[in-house]
């Protein structure tokens, strides 16, 4: 089969690159990197492939077809199949709290520990107050993700999930900036959820996620619209989407008095400026888009970026990500 990509521009770079995948029961997406770093990769290939009506024997074969080879296979996880939480940290070492912590984060669970896969995320800020950050999913999930792709022909070699890859973007972005900035954010947001997550020196320290709608918030509001707006469900959608925005703030803020927001980066595609434009001055932080376009170097330009599309900026985050640890692991 391999022959098949004989003449294809990644052959070559194969050997070096990295693949991340999303996984669902109905598609699969993809973004396939080379030159991968903390703070730039080359993207030779991505894409989505729909299964419609094929079953899934039929769909797999597609998707491997379709699927350039690479050395280095990462999955990042739908927010919907994990835990993360921000607990205390245990009186152990290092190497023991894993272990540890599955006995702390029993509460949240639904089902015995036993049943999850963990992982511990390092804090060593001075954001971290003795607080760790823990990663659970579901054994059976885990172990699907791994036959999933042992059975594509890409064995995996880490899972990530979308909060890491979001605070990598959001690193990456900052490259260069002034060495005064101590704490960043990043707001990644479409029509129905947003990922409001806050990196201090890089460090992933606070993470939310909430119901943010771009498309009322990114309406315009005059004194005309504002009296219309006021009247109706739109106005209603608007306000709460603010009022989540800033309870997050008001959480770090609680928690990290000493650390403020330096810059906030955002994505909420095509209306970013519009809702950098509405947030802003109620904000009072310093705003500015999620720009991606010097992190990421295109092979191709005959289609669209794959950052101007949400669904492949957990993809493209987790090309970025480092050795340590920090990942689910099996």
């Amino acid at each position: 089969m391999r022959q098949l990509w004989s003449g294809w521009p990644w052959q070559v770079r194969a050997k070096s690159g990295t693949l991340a995948l999303a996984l669902g029961e109905n598609s699969i997406r993809y973004v396939f990197a080379t030159a991968t770093s903390e703070q730039k990769a080359n993207v030779n290939a991505w894409g989505t492939v729909q299964r419609g009506t094929n079953g899934r024997e039929a769909f797999m074969k597609r998707v491997k077809l379709a699927l350039p080879p690479a050395a280095r296979t990462i999955a990042v996880l739908d927010p919907r199949d994990y835990q993360i939480l921000q607990l205390e940290a245990a009186n152990v070492p290092a190497e023991e709290q894993r272990d540890a912590v599955r006995w702390k984060a029993v509460e949240y669970l639904d089902g015995p520990p036993q049943d999850y896969t963990f992982d511990v995320l390092p804090m060593t800020s001075e954001a971290a107050r003795g607080n760790i950050i823990a990663v659970a999913a579901r054994n059976d999930l885990v172990r699907s993700q791994m036959i999933d792709c042992a059975e594509l022909g890409y064995p995996l070699s880490v899972i990530d999930v979308v909060e890491t890859a979001q605070r990598n973007l959001l690193r990456a972005a900052l490259q260069g900036q002034p060495s005064t900035l101590k704490v960043a954010a990043a707001l990644v947001a479409d029509s129905g959820r947003a990922l409001f997550i806050v990196a201090a020196r890089g460090e992933l320290c606070f993470f939310r996620r909430f119901d943010f709608d771009v498309d009322t918030l990114a309406v315009p509001v005059d004194k005309v619209q504002a009296a219309l707006m006021s009247q109706g469900a739109s106005a209603e959608t608007a306000a709460r989407s603010m009022m989540q925005l800033n309870r997050s703030l008001d959480l770090w803020d609680h928690s990290c008095p000493d650390l403020p927001i330096d810059v906030i980066l955002v994505d909420a595609g095509a209306k970013t400026g519009a809702i950098i434009d509405r947030i802003k001055p109620e904000a009072g932080i310093e705003m500015r888009p999620l720009d991606l376009s010097k992190v990421f170097k295109l092979s191709s330009t005959s289609q669209p970026a794959p950052w101007q599309e949400s669904a492949y900026l957990p993809l493209l985050g987790a090309l970025l990500r480092s050795p340590e640890p920090g990942a689910i692991s099996s």
